[in-house]
């Protein structure tokens, strides 16, 4: 813009020099066009501006995926015809789950009386919730002597799953299923929940009378037998804290086993807790995980909580939280630790095996 006023006023000048030394009247009615219309124009145009221009995403959600280029759509509509021709220029920002900015970008256009998008390219490199944010668009008045910021204050959220690895990980944990309370069951053998139906057979020396289904027995003139079903117990855990770890190559090298550790177990048909700390609340939280949809919403949850800065372990606010309850085997991931013992932590977290995974 002040190209635009050093051309206005050295124009101005010459002008103005010319007139003195010809000194005709004519000449002064021009100098005083020459100053007064680029101004009055600029003036309409900057004022129509603020309120003819509206500015949003085109799209009210987006999925984008992890280390592939993403097309972003602003779109803008000019309400004014006197606007028409205008200089324009778009800026977003996008922040990460911390609230790092990490990526500005700005587009120039001509106004239109049609509706216009404005196309942004992103590769995001890291997982987790992004924050799009339409900051400003600035419209420059006729002449571009003036210029109107228009802050729209639009957010697109969006969210970027891991990348899914193969990752040479020893897991030394028993596949056999341990009974306890939860709503899944069985699909391998019988248990004594009554409120799952596992199998009816036919019945063996040895059976229980109250376990007769008469129904099917009148059905088949033989004596079946219901089976009940068996609730497996929630006795797996993996703990992911990366609550001191600055870089963020390596949380995403977190993120990404802790992917591969839920699809592992998931397709094993193994029931398991993620559990993680919010410094925010100052508390852990823990999600069970037994198919492909709760691995989603466990991410959903972990990008939105406050994994960083912790001041308080998040073993000691797991054993606070959950002082009664013991584990089988657990897995804990972590980053940017050094104070760890292997035998502490395993008393902590009240759990028979503990397997350490450092990033």
């Amino acid at each position: 813009m002040w190209k635009s006023w050093l051309i206005y006023i050295l124009s101005l000048a010459g002008y103005s020099l010319f007139t003195i030394l010809y000194g005709k009247r004519s000449a002064f009615i021009i100098l005083f066009v020459i100053v007064l219309v680029p101004l009055i124009y600029s003036l309409l145009t900057y004022f129509m501006a603020k309120r003819s221009i509206k500015s949003y995403f085109g799209t009210d959600s987006m999925t984008l995926e992890k280390n592939k280029k993403a097309e972003i759509v602003v779109t803008l509509e000019c309400l004014s015809e006197l606007c028409v021709g205008n200089r324009g220029r778009v800026y977003i920002s996008i922040y990460n789950g911390m609230g790092k900015k990490i990526f500005r970008g700005r587009k120039k256009l001509y106004l239109t009386l049609k509706k216009q998008s404005v196309v942004f390219e992103f590769v995001p490199k890291y997982s987790g919730v992004h924050n799009i944010v339409l900051e400003k668009v600035r419209i420059y008045s006729g002449f571009s002597l003036l210029c109107s910021t228009i802050h729209p204050g639009e957010r697109l959220s969006f969210m970027i799953m891991p990348e899914y690895k193969e990752f040479p990980v020893q897991i030394g944990i028993s596949q056999e299923e341990n009974e306890g309370e939860s709503e899944l069951f069985s699909v391998r053998k019988s248990g004594n929940d009554p409120s799952e139906l596992f199998d009816i057979r036919l019945y063996r020396p040895g059976d229980k009378m109250n376990r007769i289904n008469w129904k099917f027995t009148a059905k088949n003139n033989e004596l079946m037998v219901q089976d009940y079903g068996f609730p497996i117990a929630c006795d797996l855990a993996v703990f992911f804290d990366v609550s001191v770890e600055k870089d963020l190559q390596k949380i995403e090298n977190a993120l990404e086993i802790l992917y591969y550790l839920m699809v592992h177990f998931t397709l094993s048909k193994k029931l398991f807790y993620v559990i993680w700390g919010d410094n925010r609340e100052q508390k852990v939280k823990r999600r069970m995980v037994s198919d492909s949809e709760d691995i989603y919403e466990v991410f959903q949850e972990l990008f939105c909580a406050d994994m960083t800065d912790g001041k308080t372990c998040m073993e000691d606010m797991y054993s606070a939280q959950f002082e009664g309850e013991f584990l089988t085997s657990s897995i804990f991931i972590y980053g940017g630790r050094n104070d760890l013992e292997e035998e502490i932590l395993q008393l902590k977290l009240r759990t028979d095996l503990l397997e350490l995974i450092h990033v």
